[in-house]
């Protein structure tokens, strides 16, 4: 009887403590980070609909394992707790700097040290995203130009982007048709969310990935897993940011970058990736 009752009892104590499952967000203790679960599959990776550059083709089937992701861009209280000094600065005068948010100014290179340093305090493995990881998320399952749609203005609903308000202080700007409240980056979280979770996966800031930019890298990459290593002195930044208007703003656009460089509108979000 005694046993009996050990037994049931180890059951109700397994079924009212579940383990962590994987579809639940992981939560960094030592930055607040949290990171979005992302199941695995298959995606057609490029520009499928025909308004983007030569670099995002040619269009192919791509499939990535599963993985965690940022929900947000890494803010400057994030960024901080590695390295004190650090300074998003400003733009034409308006601030960069404040906690919630993205952390600017940073280099491929600030990037990588600041996952490897997380890495390393946490017994976690971050890193930035691959292209294929950072496109099949900011999709979130989605075929069109961006997560919202083919409707270019209904952008600030979603993402941070050259607005009208912009407009009217650089006239040269080509923006969005809609107005989304902020004139440079915006806190983390201050649009909605894309169909996986994720903040500001388009506009706000661009985002560091781990690839070598390589103008034909479509070409030479495999299904699985890809990313590109090769020759190269670029490295890939995604997602377009506060001054960037319709071109810009699409999950298929990819540029690169000096891995030395930084720039006011350019951050990045980590992965986890399994140990």
């Amino acid at each position: 009887m005694i046993l009996k009752m050990l037994g049931a009892l180890l059951i109700l104590v397994f079924f009212t403590h579940p383990a962590v499952r994987a579809e639940d967000p992981f939560i960094d203790p030592l930055t607040g980070m949290e990171l979005i679960f992302v199941k695995g599959g298959c995606f057609a990776m490029g520009d499928s609909i025909g308004d983007g550059d030569p670099n995002e083709r040619l269009v192919r089937e791509v499939c990535v394992s599963d993985f965690y992701i940022g929900k947000h861009e890494v803010t400057n209280d994030q960024i901080k707790k590695f390295k004190t000094q650090h300074n998003s600065g400003t733009s034409d005068g308006l601030s960069l700097g404040d906690d919630n948010q993205p952390a600017v100014n940073i280099s491929w290179e600030d990037a990588v040290a600041f996952a490897e340093w997380l890495s390393g305090k946490s017994g976690q493995a971050y890193r930035l995203p691959t292209e294929a990881e950072w496109e099949y998320a900011a999709r979130a399952g989605t075929t069109e130009s961006r997560f919202w749609g083919d409707i270019p203005d209904e952008a600030c609903k979603y993402a941070n982007v050259a607005d009208l308000t912009a407009k009217k202080q650089r006239p040269q700007w080509t923006v969005f048709v809609c107005d989304d409240g902020y004139v440079v980056s915006a806190p983390v979280g201050s649009f909605m969310a894309n169909g996986y979770g994720l903040y500001d996966v388009l506009g706000n800031v661009w985002e560091w990935c781990e690839d070598v930019y390589n103008s034909e890298a479509y070409e030479k990459l495999p299904k699985d897993n890809p990313v590109y290593r090769g020759a190269g002195e670029y490295r890939v930044m995604r997602g377009g940011g506060w001054s960037n208007g319709p071109l810009g703003i699409r999950s298929s656009h990819r540029v690169g970058l000096s891995p030395d460089f930084g720039h006011h509108s350019l951050g990045f979000r980590l992965v986890k990736r399994d140990q």
